[in-house]
């Protein structure tokens, strides 16, 4: 059986060369997303980890690090399982190899899984009532929030998706490797959605790994976007950044 952690980061490293590096001109780690603005003028947006799953600390050297890195540099850090560093690097993925401005409407493609069971890796109150509004019959696997409507024990998720048509799972899968040891779980569903931000547009490497939907923010404005970041403002509830899917065949 291939190693599909080592063959997904081979992907993206592979892919990262291809593209023109540049130097971080600003780095902002908001409360719930990351936000990058490069030298050359390319930006993205990053996922930031939830801190009440485990404290956000930082150190002066590793600050000091990631404000002298270039692009590159931090999307080296996507194995990173640190905070601090996983924000960076996602932001940094996503600014070096961004989705181009299609894909489909977010309302449209979420009919699909209209009436199935979908296990949900993680409560996020944002998302929440738009897969309610989207007709999905639900499961959240949260230690956080255990004990709400529809939330149970996060150690009942994998039991769950053997059992769920659908999956769906945000950056956190990648930062602990849950995504990337579970392909075969993932082939016998009938989709499962990766949602950034913070996803690098490596499609085919994502659909190796049983990913058939890519859900990203994508938004020209980053004057818009940057403030909202840094107010503590969600990627889902930001008017400048538009919701996009894009679909792929596993």
């Amino acid at each position: 059986m291939k190693n599909c952690s080592s063959n997904f980061f081979d992907d993206l490293s592979l892919a990262l060369r291809n593209v023109p590096d540049s130097h971080v001109s600003r780095l902002i780690l908001g409360w719930h997303a990351s936000y990058i603005l490069s030298e050359d003028g390319r930006k993205g947006v990053g996922f930031v980890p939830d801190s009440r799953i485990e404290p956000h600390t930082s150190r002066p050297v590793h600050t000091n690090s990631l404000l002298s890195s270039t692009l590159k540099e931090l999307a080296g850090l996507y194995v990173s399982p640190f905070p601090q560093e996983f924000a960076a690097a996602s932001a940094a993925c996503s600014t070096l190899i961004p989705f181009d401005d299609g894909g489909q409407y977010l309302d449209a493609v979420m009919t699909c899984a209209r009436g199935d069971k979908v296990a949900v890796l993680g409560y996020e109150r944002d998302l929440v009532p738009f897969m309610r509004d989207w007709g999905w019959r639900s499961a959240f696997f949260d230690d956080r929030f255990a004990g709400r409507q529809d939330c149970f024990q996060q150690e009942e998720f994998s039991r769950a998706v053997r059992e769920a048509e659908w999956v769906w799972l945000s950056p956190e899968a990648i930062r602990d490797r849950w995504l990337l040891s579970t392909q075969n779980i993932l082939r016998d569903k009938k989709g499962c959605f990766l949602q950034g931000p913070g996803i690098p547009a490596v499609i085919e490497a994502f659909s190796e790994l049983g990913v058939t939907h890519l859900v990203v923010p994508l938004g020209d404005d980053g004057g818009k976007i940057e403030a909202h970041i840094s107010a503590g403002g969600s990627a889902w509830l930001c008017e400048a950044l538009r919701w996009r899917v894009f679909v792929s065949s596993v």
